[in-house]
């Protein structure tokens, strides 16, 4: 009996969400705002304002980080006609460049000589470039940095990276610093070339990697860095938690407009990170089954995420990239589900 209640007691709200939803679409008709702009919904979401529908997006690698910065450039302009997302997050697949005469940084001695550098990415700001180009002030766009554990990570091993910082705290945090010293480089060379602001993903903020205070201490000053080069510049700054148990009570803090993070991946529903973080958030969609998903599993999760949210201070998106050979049909079907709002 109470578990018929509780499920007529659901269903009523749900239905009273929807009716809400429809009512302010309504409105939002009647005042000649049935369809607004890319941008202007992008902005006014993170105003918090009324839109007419939520704004989506979606992304994956290309794995170009061979090829020069145009084709790069051709790729993430073709995936945003082919799928019409509301901002284009741009991939970025060109490796941090290790220090001169190293592939990789195999030695203990080596990491002496990791130094700031200008412009680590050269080509990836020739793509931007082009990509602010062809967009022509349709439609926004934000650049991928990961950040300095990261880096560090590729640049040697987690094996290495993890010596270091148990051996030599001192030159571990000073790696760090200067990896964040070239990507605060490169996103203020991003803005100047047209981005709206970076997606920073931060994967080792999480306890499986470790544990809070440890991160507070080691690693947080060089994630601030990066973000503090473009918090007065960037209107769409994304903090990107990757992770299945993330330093929320840390990441909350970090000056950024929106965060996005896998809901699937951590358990953690938005309604709950709503209480946690007063930006804008952004995710909803099952990363890791996106691709298997029938259409009805698809639209009951958007549905189940719009009805949690009340289309305030949300973007719609997957918690992390969609795989790279997903089928272009399952996005096209997540991009007439998401315009029909």
């Amino acid at each position: 009996m109470t578990g018929n209640l509780v499920s007529r007691r659901s269903f009523l709200q749900l239905a009273g969400s929807l009716a809400a939803a429809q009512a302010t679409s309504s409105t939002l008709l009647a005042s000649g705002k049935s369809q607004l702009s890319k941008v202007e919904r992008v902005r006014a979401t993170l105003r918090g304002e009324r839109i007419d529908r939520v704004p989506f997006t979606c992304w994956h690698h290309f794995g170009l980080e061979k090829q020069p910065g145009e084709k790069h450039a051709d790729a993430s302009i073709d995936f945003y006609r082919k799928f019409d997302v509301d901002f284009l997050k741009v991939m970025s697949d060109f490796p941090y460049p290790a220090p001169q005469g190293l592939e990789k940084i195999s030695q203990p001695e080596d990491w002496q000589r990791v130094e700031p550098v200008k412009n680590p990415f050269p080509e990836q700001i020739k793509a931007l470039r082009l990509i602010h180009k062809e967009l022509r002030g349709q439609a926004l766009f934000v650049e991928t940095i990961f950040h300095s554990w990261n880096v560090a990570e590729k640049l040697s091993s987690k094996k290495d990276l993890t010596q270091l910082k148990e051996n030599d705290p001192k030159l571990f945090k000073k790696v760090l610093r200067a990896i964040s010293e070239s990507q605060a480089n490169h996103a203020r060379l991003a803005l100047d070339a047209g981005a709206a602001g970076i997606f920073l993903a931060v994967s080792a903020a999480d306890q499986l990697v470790t544990d809070s205070l440890d991160y507070m201490r080691m690693g947080r000053e060089s994630d601030l860095i990066i973000l503090d080069a473009v918090k007065d510049k960037g209107s769409l700054n994304i903090l990107h938690v990757h992770g299945k148990k993330p330093h929320w009570d840390t990441l909350v803090t970090y000056p950024v407009q929106v965060m996005n993070y896998s809901t699937h991946g951590t358990g953690v529903a938005l309604t709950d990170a709503r209480r946690k973080f007063t930006g804008t958030l952004m995710g909803g969609l099952n990363e890791e089954k996106i691709a298997s998903q029938t259409a009805e599993e698809l639209a009951g999760d958007l549905q189940a995420a719009a009805v949690s949210m009340q289309k305030r201070r949300w973007i719609l998106s997957p918690g992390c990239s969609v795989p790279n050979d997903i089928a272009p049909e399952v996005l096209l079907r997540l991009k007439d589900l998401a315009q029909k709002g």
